[in-house]
């Protein structure tokens, strides 16, 4: 066993490895910045690295201020500080500090500098968690964590909002799911220990449910944004890998839609790094059927398939696994990922596999998955470019869906397809319900 003279840094592992990074990469990124500076190269080597995220080793001060430039980060989020030196942080700017930071969280600051704004401002695109300071900052001690109260009231309500996802009208359960998320926040920063990891399991949940929300259902990005930033700092501090691979996904959804492939490429490899760290086979099935969707937008076909494959072969595995699936993972199953796979074949030109594909996903939905349901009856629509009944038909129910169960990517993916009935009839009735629907 290696002898750990210092506790593992997570906070640099967690910081290598949501930008995808190897330790030799890190290594290489020192090296570079050490030559910039015109230093001697001493010979760094990615076992070295390793060895500072494990504890046998602590990172000498020629390191640290070049690893504080490449992650853009400072000491304190890395780890780097000994508890020797943190004592000599001012108290008063620390807590001046928190309370800012949680004004920018909870709404408009005093001068009026908008949360999206200072995030960006502050962070820039490749500096991903943005909570981490919070969550640092919070008091460790036993006392903090009695005043927190039972992290499983909380968890209870979190299991409930996601159960409801399925049935509830969107705005007010975002609403409701968007409180909770802030609950969180303020339960995860007065507590500690297991309490506080057991919190931020539960905000992850929480803050991953409000993001998809906001996203697919009512069209915030901005907010999905501020709460994808919530719910990858979460699952730093519970240390859930799973959660982190969930989370990093669908922030890439957002450049999937916007046509920015290697933005999303970049997020996906991030939330790939993850998988190497005992996630459940059917977290990497989704993974790989975001990232097939992801190939198929940017018009590689054959890595979007390769990518299905994979997702099936993961899938198969998960239903083997001993593991339990994830409780929160109910947004994929098998009949999810014949709906990837038929827009995979639908984006590559395959109308006849997208067909077949889609059909089996229609099949396998269950009575919950209305939303769903709108998006493969749309691509269905879709898959018959040259018979404008079916086209209509399709559509219709997809409509019917949406009506049933709003779900704005529903209705996005009806939109995308309705110019193929060009001035018909069919097309007219269409552009009323979907004209209807934009106004409720």
């Amino acid at each position: 066993m290696a002898d750990r003279r210092h506790p593992p840094n997570r906070l640099l592992s967690w910081e290598r490895l949501q930008r995808g990074w190897s330790y030799e990469e890190v290594a290489d990124r020192i090296r570079v910045e050490m030559a910039r500076c015109q230093e001697t190269d001493t010979g760094l080597s990615a076992n070295t690295v390793r060895r500072w995220e494990t504890g046998e080793r602590w990172p000498d001060p020629r390191y640290r201020k070049h690893i504080v430039v490449i992650f853009n980060k400072p000491a304190t989020d890395l780890g780097l500080l000994t508890l020797e030196e943190l004592d000599v942080r001012p108290e008063a700017e620390t807590i001046a500090e928190f309370r800012r930071l949680c004004e920018i969280m909870t709404g408009e600051t005093e001068d009026g500098v908008s949360r999206s704004r200072v995030l960006r401002g502050l962070l820039g695109l490749g500096a991903l968690p943005m909570l981490s300071p919070l969550l640092a900052l919070a008091p460790d001690t036993a006392e903090a964590a009695q005043q927190a109260g039972d992290p499983t009231a909380y968890a209870t309500i979190a299991a409930c909002h996601r159960k409801m996802y399925w049935s509830s009208p969107a705005r007010p359960l975002y609403e409701a799911a968007y409180a909770h998320t802030q609950l969180g926040l303020d339960l995860v920063r007065g507590s500690a220990g297991t309490a506080k990891s057991a919190f931020a399991a539960s905000l992850a949940q929480s803050a991953l449910l409000t993001a998809r929300l906001a996203f697919f259902d009512l069209g915030r990005p901005a907010v999905a944004d501020r709460c994808f930033d919530v719910g990858l700092s979460a699952t730093r501090e519970a240390g859930d890998h799973n959660l982190a691979v969930a989370v990093l996904g669908h922030m890439a959804f957002a450049p999937i839609f916007g046509r920015q492939p290697e933005r999303a490429r970049s997020l996906l490899d991030a939330a790939r790094q993850h998988t190497w760290h005992g996630v459940h086979p059917a977290v990497r099935a989704w993974l790989h059927c975001t990232a097939s969707e992801s190939e198929a937008r940017a018009g590689a076909s054959t890595a979007s398939r390769h990518h299905i494959d994979l997702a099936t072969a993961a899938l198969d595995a998960a239903g083997a696994a001993d593991v339990e699936m994830p409780a929160w993972l109910d947004f994929f199953d098998a009949s999810r990922l014949h709906s990837f796979a038929g827009y995979a074949a639908l984006i590559g030109g395959d109308h006849a596999e997208a067909a077949v594909r889609l059909t089996s996903a229609l099949d396998l939905l269950g009575p919950e998955a209305g939303k769903q349901r709108s998006v493969v009856l749309a691509d269905l629509a879709a898959c018959h470019p040259d018979d404008g009944d079916r086209q209509a038909d399709y559509l219709n129910r997809a409509l019917d869906a949406v009506e049933r169960e709003w779900y704005g990517t529903g209705l996005n993916r009806i939109r995308e397809v309705r110019p193929q009935l060009g001035d018909s009839p069919l097309g007219c009735e269409l552009d009323e319900r979907i004209g209807a629907l934009a106004l409720v």
